[in-house]
């Protein structure tokens, strides 16, 4: 009964893998500090990173967001209206603009983003 548990939650996850990194769009779970909790491969893709974890392992050091005031504002906010533009680091140091909806998950002190239309700031 155990491995029958194991194998469908192997299974679930699979499934939310397969759907989170198929979407349109990035999607990343922040904890309160800006610490990148969890993210997609389109998000990971849209600021330079090969995958979620190398955006993890790296990005949790560089951090993601260009200045730490960014940070504060789009972290900050009970929830940014659709289309709102919020600045971030890419992995080679440059600003990239996304245009972002961000909600918050009090219970879990956790930020989530959707995030699309990259393109560098000049």
């Amino acid at each position: 009964a155990r491995r029958r548990v194991e194998d469908a939650l192997r299974e679930a996850e699979s499934r939310l893998r397969s759907l989170t990194d198929g979407a349109p769009v990035g999607l990343c779970l922040f904890r309160g500090d800006g610490t990148p909790l969890a993210s997609n491969a389109p998000f990971a893709r849209m600021l330079g990173y090969d995958s979620p974890a190398e955006l993890q392992r790296i990005g949790s050091v560089l951090g993601v967001f260009a200045t730490a005031e960014e940070q504060s504002r789009v972290l900050g906010e009970q929830r940014m209206g659709y289309g709102s533009g919020a600045f971030f680091r890419h992995k080679d140091g440059e600003r990239i603009c996304l245009r972002v909806m961000a909600a918050h998950c009090p219970e879990q002190d956790t930020v989530a983003l959707v995030t699309y239309h990259a393109s560098k700031d000049e």
